[in-house]
């Protein structure tokens, strides 16, 4: 009896097993919001590093911009014509020499704009971020 409870408690964790993967937290603020992103460890592997002062970084604003494109077209969606609103070029915490970029991209066409934010790794993936809401005070 108590193998069942024992099968189902090792069902149920190991089905999600990516959660456990070791990862990096990116915490930013972005304008006027905060936003957090988490980066799996494996996905800087093979990171391609750079150094500002020595060489251009190892990923084009177009092609940061074209991986945005990629992931949209994978969803079957495809990006508002004037839709990317900001960019910067922002360093990792901790991780000397790993650049990333972050993409303000709007997401609606209505006067209330709204807004999504993209990581986009040196690497070309992209990775949406969580938009921290305000605390009420």
């Amino acid at each position: 009896m108590n193998h069942r409870w024992l099968w189902l408690l090792l069902a149920i964790f190991s089905g999600n097993a990516q959660s456990f993967q070791p990862s990096i937290e990116i915490i930013e603020q972005f304008d006027d919001v905060k936003l957090v992103a988490f980066i799996n460890e494996t996905d800087i592997e093979n990171y391609p590093l750079w150094h500002p002062l020595t060489e251009a970084p190892p990923l084009s604003v177009s092609k940061a911009i074209q991986a945005i494109k990629d992931l949209y077209k994978t969803n079957r969606d495809q990006l508002l014509p004037k839709s990317v609103k900001e960019i910067e070029l922002r360093e990792l915490s901790r991780h000397e020499y790993y650049w990333h970029y972050l993409v303000k991209v709007k997401t609606n066409d209505d006067k209330k704009p709204k807004y999504q934010i993209y990581v986009v790794l040196m690497n070309g993936k992209v990775i949406p971020a969580l938009i921290e809401s305000e605390s009420y005070k």
